[in-house]
This record gives structure tokens, sequence and C-alpha cells, in this order.
């Protein structure tokens, strides 16, 4: 599975800055909820380091060293901040020594394989009264997809796990939890898909081929009446065509 990700990202070097809207909020509000003076940092799924703006802005003379499993993303974000550390590494084997004040990560955990133990793991790096922080993309992002997908036999959606799945890894420990909603509006479904395709999150984990007729009926053109209006109704607002992501 990761190398599959891990090629999807790759493709995406010089579309993901102008494509990563909901990920540049995300990234924005995470950073806003931390509240330690760090001096020491690792971000763990750097990508292009649209989070690592952030925490560059807030932390200005903090070390960051910033691991993604993508070398050309990393690229990017070193051509942004050349005073970070990189390392291109998966994010659940992190070939890191020694402890950090922060560790954080916006938008990268749901890409994990067994994030729990991960997790449990990647706090072995943090000091004693250090701060870690992320956001996911969490279980009910992209409903309105996966309804049309079943609808039209057109594509997939990545199973995401519900937040409480991340958070028992921090039984034991105190820790804050919000949920959070957004809702991005596209002038059109097309412009949707090639907003995803640019960020490189197109892997679902699902082999399925697809026909033209398939793309045309999630298209909602040239379809049955009952597709139309299902959409219209559901999804469109009634100019623009509004996907929901969910946060944890």
């Amino acid at each position: 599975m990761k190398i599959h990700i891990k090629r999807s990202f790759d493709a995406s070097c010089s579309t993901y800055d102008s494509s990563c809207d909901i990920q540049r909020m995300v990234a924005s509000h995470l950073c806003s909820l931390l509240k330690g003076e760090h001096k020491s940092i690792l971000e763990i799924g750097t990508g292009t380091g649209i989070y690592t703006d952030e925490l560059r802005r807030r932390y200005a003379y903090a070390d960051i060293t910033c691991v993604d499993i993508s070398h050309p993303l990393l690229k990017g974000a070193k051509e942004k901040h050349p005073e970070n550390i990189y390392i291109c590494a998966d994010g659940e084997n992190l070939p890191v020594k020694g402890e950090y004040d922060l560790i954080t990560a916006s938008s990268a955990f749901q890409w994990f394989s067994n994030p729990g133990l991960s997790i449990s793991e990647m706090l072995k790096f943090l000091k004693k009264g250090g701060e870690f922080a992320f956001s996911i993309f969490a279980k009910g992002t992209f409903t309105e997809m996966a309804i049309l997908n079943n609808m039209t036999g057109f594509g997939s959606v990545y199973n995401l796990r519900a937040g409480s799945e991340y958070l028992s890894a921090l039984e034991g420990t105190e820790f804050e939890h919000e949920e959070r909603e957004y809702v991005l509006m596209f002038d059109s479904v097309q412009e949707f898909l090639k907003k995803q395709k640019g960020t490189g999150a197109t892997f679902t984990g699902v082999n399925r081929f697809t026909s033209k007729s398939a793309y045309r009926k999630f298209l909602c053109d040239s379809v049955p009446h009952r597709y139309d209006r299902i959409f219209e109704k559901k999804f469109r607002n009634p100019q623009f065509v509004s996907i929901l992501y969910r946060f944890d």
C-alpha cells in the first residue's frame, strides 16, 4: 500500500501547493492550538511544507526536523525553508534519534497502516512535558462522493478511520480533542476531482475499472433523472458543489 501512496504524492509535486486548500486551512488551525514555546520540533508528513510554513512563522528560531515519504514533495519544502533538517522516510518507521519538544503532523496520519502502534512509538521521541499535536481526515469525509460512487460505479473513496481509533493510542495521558467539519464549495465536480488529484491524495486501496459511462453518470451528465435530482438536492447549493471534510 505504501508504495502506491508514495507514487501518488510523488506525482503531485508540481500541483500540490495550488490544490491543497483544505490542508492549508487545517494546518493553520492546528498551529493555532499549539501551546508551548518549542525549540526542537519533529514534523511528520511534511509534504511541500504547508504546515511547516505555519510552524516556522510561530517558532522562528526552532530546530525543525521534517519527515515525509515523498522525496519530490520534501524537495519543494526545502526550497522554501532550507534551514530545516529533511529526512525522506516512512513516518511509521522513524529514523530519528534524541527527543523533541513538539512532535506534530497535519493531515498525515490517515495514511498510516497502523496508527495506534505508530503513534505509541512516536511518543518515545517526545521530551517529558513536551507537546504532541496532530490532525487527521476522519471517517465521514467525502460522504457525498461515496454516495455517488455507489450510485454510478465511478471511482472509490479511501476508507478513513474514526478519530477514536487514533485516540486509543493516547490512553493514560491527558489530551484535548476536537472534531471539526469544513464544507468547501467547487464550481463543478470536475473542479473538485482536479483539486483532489492535484494533492496526490488519490489512493483509495480499491482497484476498480472505470468506464466512460460511469464517469458521465458520476458527473450527472446524460444520466437518468433520478441521479440528477438527487445530486442537485443533496450536493448543489445552488450554484456550487459542496464537499464535506471531517477532521479530528
